[in-house]
Protein backbone atom coordinates (compact mmCIF):
# COMPACT_ATOMS: atom_id res chain seq x y z
CA UNK A 1 0.00 0.00 0.00
CA UNK A 2 1.20 3.58 -0.93
CA UNK A 3 2.63 5.67 2.01
CA UNK A 4 2.02 9.07 -0.39
CA UNK A 5 0.03 11.34 0.92
CA UNK A 6 -3.34 12.55 0.92
CA UNK A 7 -4.20 16.19 0.64
CA UNK A 8 -8.48 16.30 2.01
CA UNK A 9 -8.78 19.79 0.92
CA UNK A 10 -7.10 19.87 -2.50
CA UNK A 11 -9.28 21.61 -5.14
CA UNK A 12 -10.12 24.91 -6.39
CA UNK A 13 -10.72 27.19 -3.88
CA UNK A 14 -13.95 28.07 -3.89
CA UNK A 15 -14.77 31.73 -5.34
CA UNK A 16 -17.11 34.57 -4.96
CA UNK A 17 -17.17 34.31 -1.64
CA UNK A 18 -16.73 37.44 0.82
CA UNK A 19 -13.42 37.58 2.62
CA UNK A 20 -14.04 35.92 5.75
CA UNK A 21 -11.92 34.80 9.27
CA UNK A 22 -11.38 31.10 7.67
CA UNK A 23 -10.20 29.89 11.41
CA UNK A 24 -13.54 31.24 12.80
CA UNK A 25 -15.36 30.05 9.99
CA UNK A 26 -14.07 26.90 10.41
CA UNK A 27 -14.37 26.59 14.11
CA UNK A 28 -18.36 27.61 13.68
CA UNK A 29 -18.84 24.79 11.08
CA UNK A 30 -16.44 22.30 13.43
CA UNK A 31 -19.16 23.42 15.79
CA UNK A 32 -22.42 22.75 14.28
CA UNK A 33 -21.35 19.09 13.37
CA UNK A 34 -20.02 18.27 16.66
CA UNK A 35 -23.48 19.48 17.94
CA UNK A 36 -25.45 17.64 14.83
CA UNK A 37 -22.95 14.20 15.11
CA UNK A 38 -20.98 13.68 18.03
CA UNK A 39 -22.51 11.94 21.03
CA UNK A 40 -21.11 14.23 24.26
CA UNK A 41 -21.83 11.63 26.54
CA UNK A 42 -20.36 8.69 25.09
CA UNK A 43 -17.64 10.40 22.67
CA UNK A 44 -19.13 8.35 19.56
CA UNK A 45 -19.00 10.24 15.88
CA UNK A 46 -22.25 9.04 13.71
CA UNK A 47 -20.21 8.90 10.33
CA UNK A 48 -22.71 7.37 8.41
CA UNK A 49 -24.91 10.30 9.20
CA UNK A 50 -21.81 12.80 8.80
CA UNK A 51 -20.43 11.74 5.39
CA UNK A 52 -23.73 12.35 3.68
CA UNK A 53 -24.66 15.59 5.33
CA UNK A 54 -24.83 19.22 3.81
CA UNK A 55 -22.87 20.58 7.00
CA UNK A 56 -20.44 17.98 6.30
CA UNK A 57 -20.05 18.99 2.57
CA UNK A 58 -20.05 22.70 3.38
CA UNK A 59 -17.17 21.87 5.79
CA UNK A 60 -15.17 20.49 3.06
CA UNK A 61 -15.77 23.38 0.86
CA UNK A 62 -14.18 25.63 3.74
CA UNK A 63 -11.49 23.38 4.27
CA UNK A 64 -10.44 24.38 0.84
CA UNK A 65 -10.19 28.08 1.91
CA UNK A 66 -7.55 27.08 4.36
CA UNK A 67 -5.20 27.28 1.15
CA UNK A 68 -5.35 30.58 1.55
CA UNK A 69 -4.94 30.93 5.50
CA UNK A 70 -2.09 33.21 6.63
CA UNK A 71 -1.16 31.13 9.99
CA UNK A 72 0.63 34.51 11.92
CA UNK A 73 -3.28 35.38 12.17
CA UNK A 74 -2.84 32.96 15.46
CA UNK A 75 -1.45 35.59 17.95
CA UNK A 76 -1.37 33.81 21.16
CA UNK A 77 -0.48 30.14 22.62
CA UNK A 78 -4.58 29.63 23.42
CA UNK A 79 -5.06 30.80 19.64
CA UNK A 80 -3.01 28.74 18.22
CA UNK A 81 -3.59 25.73 20.76
CA UNK A 82 -7.73 25.66 19.97
CA UNK A 83 -7.09 26.06 16.31
CA UNK A 84 -4.63 23.03 16.07
CA UNK A 85 -6.43 20.85 18.24
CA UNK A 86 -9.73 21.13 16.62
CA UNK A 87 -8.10 21.46 13.44
CA UNK A 88 -6.03 17.47 14.03
CA UNK A 89 -9.89 16.65 15.59
CA UNK A 90 -11.44 17.31 12.28
CA UNK A 91 -8.95 16.09 9.94
CA UNK A 92 -9.51 12.40 11.49
CA UNK A 93 -12.46 12.69 10.91
CA UNK A 94 -12.67 13.68 7.28
CA UNK A 95 -9.71 10.76 6.69
CA UNK A 96 -12.38 7.89 8.00
CA UNK A 97 -14.52 9.43 6.15
CA UNK A 98 -12.36 9.79 2.89
CA UNK A 99 -10.96 6.68 3.05
CA UNK A 100 -13.77 4.41 4.31
CA UNK A 101 -12.89 3.29 7.58
CA UNK A 102 -14.73 0.60 8.77
CA UNK A 103 -13.60 -0.90 12.07
CA UNK A 104 -10.16 0.75 13.04
CA UNK A 105 -7.87 3.68 11.29
CA UNK A 106 -5.25 0.54 11.53
CA UNK A 107 -6.99 -0.59 8.12
CA UNK A 108 -5.15 2.40 6.93
CA UNK A 109 -1.02 2.36 6.43
CA UNK A 110 0.47 4.83 8.70
CA UNK A 111 -3.12 6.65 8.80
CA UNK A 112 -1.73 9.67 10.41
CA UNK A 113 1.17 10.57 8.35
CA UNK A 114 -1.02 10.17 5.18
CA UNK A 115 -4.10 12.39 5.63
CA UNK A 116 -3.30 16.01 5.33
CA UNK A 117 -4.59 19.39 5.09
CA UNK A 118 -2.95 22.27 3.20
CA UNK A 119 -3.05 25.30 5.32
CA UNK A 120 -1.16 28.19 3.41
CA UNK A 121 1.65 27.14 1.58
CA UNK A 122 2.04 24.30 3.73
CA UNK A 123 0.85 20.83 3.72
CA UNK A 124 0.36 19.69 7.58
CA UNK A 125 -0.49 15.59 8.28
CA UNK A 126 -2.21 14.68 11.84
CA UNK A 127 1.34 13.67 12.61
CA UNK A 128 3.05 16.48 11.89
CA UNK A 129 0.22 18.43 13.71
CA UNK A 130 0.53 16.72 16.86
CA UNK A 131 3.95 16.02 17.18
CA UNK A 132 5.09 18.40 15.00
CA UNK A 133 3.08 21.72 15.99
CA UNK A 134 1.13 20.88 18.97
CA UNK A 135 3.76 19.22 20.76
CA UNK A 136 6.94 21.76 19.67
CA UNK A 137 8.48 19.60 17.00
CA UNK A 138 9.09 16.57 20.04
CA UNK A 139 9.72 13.19 18.48
CA UNK A 140 6.74 10.74 18.27
CA UNK A 141 6.41 7.96 20.86
CA UNK A 142 9.20 5.46 19.57
CA UNK A 143 10.08 7.34 16.98
CA UNK A 144 13.58 8.00 16.01
CA UNK A 145 13.23 11.46 14.37
CA UNK A 146 11.78 14.96 15.01
CA UNK A 147 8.36 15.23 12.66
CA UNK A 148 9.77 19.13 11.09
CA UNK A 149 13.25 20.12 10.15
CA UNK A 150 15.09 22.70 12.16
CA UNK A 151 15.24 24.59 8.48
CA UNK A 152 11.50 23.83 7.58
CA UNK A 153 9.44 27.41 7.57
CA UNK A 154 6.72 25.54 9.19
CA UNK A 155 8.75 25.59 12.59
CA UNK A 156 7.05 28.92 13.10
CA UNK A 157 4.11 28.30 13.84
CA UNK A 158 4.71 25.28 16.29
CA UNK A 159 3.04 25.91 20.30
CA UNK A 160 6.36 26.70 21.95
CA UNK A 161 4.93 26.13 25.57
CA UNK A 162 3.77 22.07 25.30
CA UNK A 163 0.48 21.56 27.53
CA UNK A 164 0.40 18.09 28.22
CA UNK A 165 -3.25 18.62 28.75
CA UNK A 166 -4.00 18.53 25.13
CA UNK A 167 -3.28 14.64 25.01
CA UNK A 168 -6.90 14.44 27.05
CA UNK A 169 -8.43 17.03 23.87
CA UNK A 170 -7.00 15.00 20.54
CA UNK A 171 -8.73 12.23 19.22
CA UNK A 172 -7.85 9.37 16.82
CA UNK A 173 -10.67 8.14 15.92
CA UNK A 174 -10.40 5.60 18.21
CA UNK A 175 -12.60 4.04 21.22
CA UNK A 176 -9.60 4.42 23.49
CA UNK A 177 -9.77 8.41 22.70
CA UNK A 178 -11.22 10.81 24.76
CA UNK A 179 -14.51 12.47 23.98
CA UNK A 180 -14.39 14.68 20.71
CA UNK A 181 -15.03 18.44 21.75
CA UNK A 182 -14.57 21.68 19.78
CA UNK A 183 -12.03 24.49 21.86
CA UNK A 184 -12.27 27.95 21.62
CA UNK A 185 -9.46 30.39 22.84
CA UNK A 186 -10.93 32.04 25.07
CA UNK A 187 -12.19 29.41 27.34
CA UNK A 188 -9.52 26.86 26.59
CA UNK A 189 -8.30 26.73 29.95
CA UNK A 190 -11.36 26.18 31.17
CA UNK A 191 -11.64 23.12 28.32
CA UNK A 192 -8.87 21.38 29.07
CA UNK A 193 -8.87 21.19 32.64
CA UNK A 194 -12.54 19.47 32.28
CA UNK A 195 -11.39 17.08 29.55
CA UNK A 196 -8.53 16.25 31.61
CA UNK A 197 -10.73 16.02 34.77
CA UNK A 198 -12.97 13.37 32.97
CA UNK A 199 -10.18 11.59 30.99
CA UNK A 200 -8.34 10.74 34.56
CA UNK A 201 -11.94 10.05 36.32
CA UNK A 202 -12.67 7.68 33.24
CA UNK A 203 -12.83 3.98 32.63
CA UNK A 204 -8.97 4.52 31.33
CA UNK A 205 -7.70 5.06 34.82
CA UNK A 206 -7.88 3.38 37.75
CA UNK A 207 -5.59 3.38 41.16
CA UNK A 208 -5.45 0.33 43.86
CA UNK A 209 -4.17 2.54 46.99
CA UNK A 210 -4.24 -1.03 48.80
CA UNK A 211 -2.60 -2.87 46.51
CA UNK A 212 -0.44 0.13 45.73
CA UNK A 213 -0.56 -0.44 42.12
CA UNK A 214 -2.31 1.47 39.10
CA UNK A 215 -4.03 0.73 36.00
CA UNK A 216 -3.42 3.19 33.19
CA UNK A 217 -3.91 4.30 29.25
CA UNK A 218 -1.11 3.78 27.50
CA UNK A 219 -1.60 7.73 26.55
CA UNK A 220 0.58 7.94 29.96
CA UNK A 221 3.20 5.83 28.62
CA UNK A 222 3.75 6.93 24.98
CA UNK A 223 3.82 10.62 26.47
CA UNK A 224 5.69 9.84 29.64
CA UNK A 225 7.77 12.50 28.94
CA UNK A 226 5.35 15.77 28.51
CA UNK A 227 4.15 14.73 31.41
CA UNK A 228 7.43 15.40 33.34
CA UNK A 229 8.44 11.46 33.94
CA UNK A 230 6.43 8.86 36.34
CA UNK A 231 6.61 11.70 38.87
CA UNK A 232 4.88 13.74 36.77
CA UNK A 233 1.91 11.69 35.79
CA UNK A 234 1.36 10.67 39.60
CA UNK A 235 0.76 14.52 40.60
CA UNK A 236 -1.58 14.91 37.63
CA UNK A 237 -3.30 12.11 38.55
CA UNK A 238 -3.37 13.42 41.98
CA UNK A 239 -4.64 16.87 40.61
CA UNK A 240 -7.34 15.79 38.86
CA UNK A 241 -9.16 12.66 40.70
CA UNK A 242 -11.73 13.21 42.08
CA UNK A 243 -12.01 10.69 45.44
CA UNK A 244 -9.31 12.40 47.77
CA UNK A 245 -7.79 8.98 48.87
CA UNK A 246 -6.68 7.83 45.56
CA UNK A 247 -5.35 11.47 45.16
CA UNK A 248 -3.56 11.41 48.43
CA UNK A 249 -1.88 7.80 47.74
CA UNK A 250 -0.82 9.03 44.27
CA UNK A 251 1.27 12.12 46.25
CA UNK A 252 2.52 9.78 48.77
CA UNK A 253 3.62 7.10 46.92
CA UNK A 254 6.11 8.37 45.03
CA UNK A 255 7.20 6.15 42.16
CA UNK A 256 7.18 3.31 44.46
CA UNK A 257 4.01 1.75 42.40
CA UNK A 258 3.22 -0.87 40.35
CA UNK A 259 1.77 0.48 36.68
CA UNK A 260 -0.09 -1.60 34.94
CA UNK A 261 -0.76 -0.75 31.12
CA UNK A 262 -4.46 -0.65 29.62
CA UNK A 263 -5.20 -2.53 26.43
CA UNK A 264 -5.58 0.83 23.70
CA UNK A 265 -8.84 0.12 21.98
CA UNK A 266 -8.17 1.04 18.05
CA UNK A 267 -11.58 0.21 16.99
CA UNK A 268 -13.31 3.10 15.68
CA UNK A 269 -15.41 5.27 18.33
CA UNK A 270 -18.49 4.87 16.17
Amino acid sequence: MTNARLLLNDGDVPSGRPRIDIAAELQLRIGRLKQDFYNAGTGRVDYPALRNSPGFAEYCGCCRLLQEYDLLNLKTTQEKTAFWINLYNSLIIHGIIALDVRQTVKEIYDFFGHISYRIGVGDYSADEIEHGILRGNRRPPYGLFHPLAEDDPRMAYRVLELDPRIHFALVCGSSSCPPINYYVAAKLDEQLEMAAENFINGPEVEVFPEQKRLKLSPLFKWYKADFGGLRGVLEMLARYRKNPIEAAFLLETGTRIKVEWREYDWSLNS
